[in-house]
């Protein structure tokens, strides 16, 4: 096995929780068969943030400075850099960028890429990935014997690390911009829907069809409001336009591993399941005491919303005080 390479996906300068998760997988697969693990950025980081990046491994950090992201330039500097470092593993984070990024590179590499990595595995030196289907209720177990192999990770299948404690040495390098762009990026608006990144919040409050009607909802905001958390929605509650799509969570929507998830009228469909399971500690109030979501969820509270979230805020107020 050689080398492995991690794109870092930088938001507001900061690698995002998607790039630490990738990268901390990789630096463990590196550092048990005594390779390099190399983190490539695409503009200066603080030293703050760079230590997140030592702490999760990374041997290297190869700073490939440019102005802002355009996927055929950054497609054809992580190419580059992967071929100067001997790398045969290219680990991309699962995120929109990311999804841009990797099937360019593979092509360029004349190889496959495969996506939605949420778990890898080794036997008899060969490495097997495990993909999600049909809603991530079957797995798939994929082989890739051409290397140089990229792969998009799955949000939350990873544990982001601290501990790993890689040498950190930093290289600037000089790769040559692309002049003859097929396209350019002349502005990224922020959409005014979604003022909190999902993924990367520590508690997530989700608003299930069973909390969505007018005199719920309200309740729903207000626990929000507390927990200082952002509302994420149920496909049908987004279908229905209470909540803008960019605040879904599942099969259709993002992949979210909140350190709490709770779940208001939420009743657990396989789609909405497969994009929040990884969340470290799940909270679910439901009146149907078979919903779906009490089979994954740490606790489960029967009842209705409209008279369990009030005494819910109630509670974590006084917490709060105290």
């Amino acid at each position: 096995m050689k080398n492995i390479l991690t794109y870092i996906e930088l938001k507001d300068g900061a690698p995002i929780k998607l790039s630490l998760e990738s990268l901390s997988e990789a630096s463990k697969i590196a550092k048990e068969h005594s390779v390099e693990s190399i983190a490539l950025i695409f503009e200066k980081l603080s030293e703050d943030e760079m230590s997140k990046l030592k702490g999760a491994g990374s041997d290297k950090i190869v700073l490939v400075e440019r102005n802002s992201y355009n996927m055929e330039d950054f497609s054809n500097a992580i190419v580059k850099i992967a071929g100067k470092y001997d790398v045969k593993d290219i680990f991309i984070p699962g995120s929109l960028d990311g999804k841009d990024l990797a099937p360019n590179i593979a092509a360029s590499l004349d190889t496959v890429s495969i996506t939605n990595v949420m778990d890898i595995k080794f036997e008899n030196d060969e490495i097997n990935y495990v993909t999600p289907s049909y809603g991530a209720t079957v797995l798939t177990l994929s082989k890739i014997k051409k290397a140089p192999r990229v792969i998009t990770i799955r949000s939350g299948s990873f544990d982001k690390r601290e501990d790993l404690n890689g040498k950190g040495l930093f290289i600037e390098e000089k790769v040559d911009e692309i002049k003859d762009l097929k396209a350019i990026i002349k502005e990224v608006v922020k959409s005014t829907e979604a003022q909190v990144n999902l993924e990367d919040a520590p508690i997530i409050i989700t608003c299930g069809r069973g909390a969505s009607s007018e005199n719920i909802y309200p309740l729903v905001e207000e626990l929000a409001k507390v927990f200082n958390a952002p509302i994420s929605g149920t496909r049908p509650v987004i279908d229905d336009g209470v909540l803008p799509k960019s605040s879904q969570i599942g099969q259709s929507g993002k992949i979210v591993s909140p350190k709490l998830y709770i779940g208001c009228g939420v009743s657990g469909a396989v789609q909405h399941i497969s994009g929040m399971e990884k969340s470290n500690f799940i909270l679910a109030i439901n009146k149907d005491e078979d919903a779906p979501i009490f089979q994954i969820a740490d606790i489960g509270i029967v009842g209705d919303c409209a008279k369990i979230l009030p005494l819910f805020i109630e509670e974590v107020k006084k917490i709060k005080a105290n």
